[in-house]
């Protein structure tokens, strides 16, 4: 469950039709029909019209904290699990008793986190989503 999120965030399903590609401040990505993307402040939430899965994309500063820093300080605010970081760097966590996991990666200048909730019941769609996230 723990590595759910980077199999989702590595799946690109070509199947899925997409509605329309939204930009925002750091990035732009295809949002489904069916799906509803906000964004506030730093935060881009993407969520099913269902309201049973969500996306919470964050881009922001680390203002002077590592990736693992953040890492500790956000799961920490979420009752999460240990961090536990990845070959590639990067770092997963999960909350909600599992239902929902967090990754969070970049450098000095820009970190980007994504939590996924609602993984198993969309996870295809959340893949196609992600799969078309665009850095600026």
């Amino acid at each position: 469950m723990k590595r759910v999120i980077l199999c989702v965030m590595m799946l690109a399903w070509s199947s899925l039709a997409c509605a329309d590609i939204q930009e925002f401040r750091y990035f732009s990505l295809d949002v489904p029909d069916g799906w509803t993307a906000t964004e506030d402040g730093a935060v881009v939430t993407v969520t099913d019209d269902a309201k049973i899965s969500s996306l919470a994309i964050t881009a922001d500063s680390p203002e002077g904290r590592s990736i693992e820093e953040l890492a500790v300080l956000f799961s920490r605010e979420l009752n999460g699990s240990d961090p536990e970081k990845d070959e590639d760097g990067a770092y997963t966590f999960e909350f909600d008793g599992g239902d929902s996991q967090a990754v969070i990666d970049g450098d000095e200048d820009l970190y980007l986190m994504i939590i996924g909730k609602g993984i198993e019941k969309n996870g295809e769609v959340m893949a196609e989503i992600l799969g078309s996230l665009e850095m600026k």
